[in-house]
């Protein structure tokens, strides 16, 4: 709980300041944050909270910090998408594309054979982007947008074939019953628009975190 509240100190001001940049156009760059209302610059011991929680499944060796790392590092991608995706109804091509390019690489040196190899992940980012694009193309943009097709790659190259089947699947129950509440509350209509980034990342963290109850489901 300690290492996950250090984490949370360090990442939560760092990503902030990543969504906060990406929207304004600054550099994504070392330089000092600022408050965004009257430009002042902050103190080192001004730090916003907040952030995840990530176990490595594997702690020891070199292993088990290259996957420490390059689960954070998605992770916290996956946070960023979410938070912009539902405040400003997109997802960021300088976030999805690195994401997807760190997922290629580290699948293609892992060979993850739990998730069906690497073709067996590769089929499934494909199919996933297939899926949520013919939504985009046919919707034309209403329903899906060529930003959640993306996502749905990045997911299904992280997680796998079942866990990203999982994923996917949580993401629009959630997605349902977030709609749901909101018509009833009469906070929106059958017409608005909503942001799905942000139930496809809380999908990935469902399947992600329970994934050794989902890959039970599938042990024939």
């Amino acid at each position: 709980m300690i290492l996950a509240l250090v984490f949370g100190l360090i990442f939560g001001s760092f990503l902030n300041v990543v969504i906060y940049r990406l929207k304004t156009g600054e550099p994504l760059g070392f330089s000092r944050s600022f408050c965004p209302e009257c430009r002042a610059k902050l103190k080192c011991g001004l730090i916003w909270v907040g952030a995840f929680y990530v176990t490595p499944p594997d702690k020891g060796g070199l292993g088990g910090v290259l996957n420490f790392v390059y689960y954070l590092f998605i992770f916290s991608a996956l946070l960023v998408i979410a938070v912009y995706d539902f405040k400003w109804k997109i997802i960021p091509d300088k976030i999805i594309y690195p994401a997807i390019a760190v997922a290629l690489i580290y699948n293609l040196f892992n060979l993850p054979l739990d998730k069906g190899g690497l073709g067996g992940v590769l089929l499934t980012a494909a199919t996933a982007f297939l899926f949520f694009f013919l939504f985009f193309y046919f919707s034309k943009g209403k329903a899906m947008g060529l930003g959640d097709a993306k996502l749905a790659f990045l997911i299904g190259l992280f997680l796998g074939p079942w866990l990203s089947l999982a994923a996917f699947t949580s993401a629009f129950v959630i997605g349902a019953v977030f709609g749901i509440m909101l018509i009833a509350s009469r906070r929106r209509t059958l017409k608005s628009i909503i942001a799905f980034g942000p139930f496809l990342v809380a999908g990935a963290a469902v399947a992600f975190f329970f994934s050794d109850f989902v890959n039970s489901l599938f042990i024939f």
